[in-house]
């Protein structure tokens, strides 16, 4: 009897502690339910969020933080996660500044699997001490499925710099091989080609990258001024890119006096002197491609009939018949493009354009090529039938618009209200188009071309702007009210 009384008494507890641990178990699965969570992006003028949890982890998010241990005296500008040495696990490359040097220095730091810790492995001092034209990425430039260190920027006199390291590892010590080292007063880029599938899918190498190097050098006489196109592939003999071909180009001769007017050696002077509209001479598509530079407000323009991209005018250099310009896009604020300004003659420029490098870049750019100013002063004395519309536009000091509202002609730009924009005129056949385009959405003139005819007697003076559409082939007049702009009358 006793012994049946402990055998029901030990039941009854392996029971009861049963139930405790079941009702524990479900109250921390339920406790513990994650639930999948988006994290939008917010930019300054968009929505901010909705609680102080979204804004702390939208903060994390964009926050840099460095894995490898920093000196008190180091500053973390960038960073880059990468499996750098090909042992499987992801290294972190931060861009840093120390408080005793100007310049940026690259500190490689690879990923101990047995401490699970991040080394301090090595650093490299670049020549670079402007942050905002410095860049760095990692990328399989050689096509053997390794990925080399990439680094670029602008020296203080102004030469454009990239070098390419490629990891090395005998012994288990780590080390970098220089297989680029690149400095001219012209643009560095690298073409990426196209790769086929089975190097995708690690089977074969792929195709190696070149690197194309553009500097300027002077004629005999020093009056014309010659591009020097240079092509470096990579040389698995020598481990290094090596020199394939060499192209002289040979640019336009520009005039002595206007040259070294405008070319005094200060970015100034250049800079006023490209402030305006530009617009390109060749064109694919039906689309033209205008330049709107803007040195006091410290702003590049890139815009099509149908879009528009805005740069912030960070930094710049002059070169012998140009000029090197950092810019940064203000929506996209990590794509930085380089700009490479040369004069062709009084009212045309040639441009050259280069992406960040984490970008794909061919050896063209759609934005590349011959630019002729665009303003009614160059129109004026360009037209073989000169057209008075823009010179009457600006010699009245402001205008009425019928609908209401009063607008301000002056040197090729105009302002009504908050807003501001260019004015352009074309000719499209025996056609003036008078083309107004504002800087900021939504336009005031939402056409934004135009016939412009002036109606003027004795007594009263009108200029009346018909909405049209344009197309290579012709000009079709839409079914708008037009829009009448009269003097604004005086007080007497």
């Amino acid at each position: 009897m006793k012994r049946l009384t402990i055998i029901i008494f030990i039941v009854i507890t392996i029971a009861l502690v049963f139930l405790f641990l079941s009702k524990d178990s479900a109250t921390e699965k339920e406790g513990t339910i994650t639930r999948a969570k988006t994290v939008i992006p917010v930019s300054e003028e968009s929505e901010k969020p909705n609680n102080l949890e979204e804004q702390l982890v939208q903060e994390d998010t964009i926050s840099l933080v460095s894995l490898i241990p920093l000196l008190p005296n180091e500053t973390l500008l960038n960073t880059l996660s990468i499996d750098f040495d090909g042992d499987g696990y992801d290294d972190q490359i931060n861009a840093i500044k120390k408080d005793n040097s100007p310049y940026i220095v690259i500190l490689i730091g690879l990923y101990n699997p047995f401490r699970s810790q991040y080394d301090r492995t090595m650093e490299v001092v670049t020549e670079i001490m402007q942050t905002r034209t410095f860049s760095i990425t990692s990328m399989d430039i050689t096509g053997n499925h390794k990925n080399s260190l990439i680094y670029t920027g602008f020296t203080e006199d102004g030469n454009s710099v990239m070098k390419v390291y490629m990891p090395k590892k005998i012994n288990n010590e780590f080390s970098l091989a220089t297989i680029a080292d690149f400095q001219a007063n012209g643009s560095i880029i690298i073409q990426q080609l196209d790769r086929y599938d089975s190097y995708e899918s690690q089977q074969d190498t792929g195709v190696s990258y070149p690197i194309w190097v553009y500097s300027s050098v002077a004629s005999a006489n020093n009056d014309t001024f010659d591009q020097l196109q240079t092509k470096y592939t990579w040389n698995p003999a020598q481990q290094k890119y090596t020199k394939t071909s060499e192209t002289k180009v040979t640019e336009t001769r520009v005039l002595a006096k206007e040259l070294s007017r405008i070319q005094d050696g200060t970015v100034e002077t250049f800079a006023n002197h490209l402030e305006g509209l530009w617009y390109k001479t060749s064109n694919t598509g039906n689309e033209t491609r205008y330049m709107f530079f803007n040195p006091k407000e410290k702003e590049i323009i890139f815009q099509t009939n149908s879009t528009q991209e805005v740069f912030s005018w960070d930094a710049s250099t002059l070169r012998r018949n140009g000029m090197y310009i950092s810019a940064v896009n203000e929506t996209i604020t990590n794509l930085n493009r380089r700009i490479d300004v040369s004069l062709v003659d009084v009212d045309e420029i040639k441009v050259r354009n280069q992406d960040d490098v984490r970008m794909i870049i061919s050896e063209s750019n759609l934005w590349d090529g011959q630019y002729k100013r665009q303003n009614s002063r160059n129109v004026l004395q360009q037209a073989k039938k000169p057209v008075p519309i823009v010179a009457v536009l600006e010699e009245q000091e402001i205008w009425t618009i019928d609908g209401g509202g009063e607008i301000k002609f002056d040197q090729g730009t105009y302002s009504i209200e908050d807003q501001t924009g260019r004015l352009a005129l074309t000719n499209c056949g025996e056609q003036s188009i008078l083309q107004l385009r504002g800087t900021s959405l939504p336009p005031f003139f939402d056409q934004g071309s135009y016939i412009a005819t002036l109606e003027e007697t004795k007594e009263t003076k009108a200029v009346i702007l018909q909405p049209v559409k344009l197309s290579p082939l012709e000009v079709t007049i839409l079914n708008k009210p037009s829009i009448r702009l009269e003097p604004k009358k005086t007080e007497s």
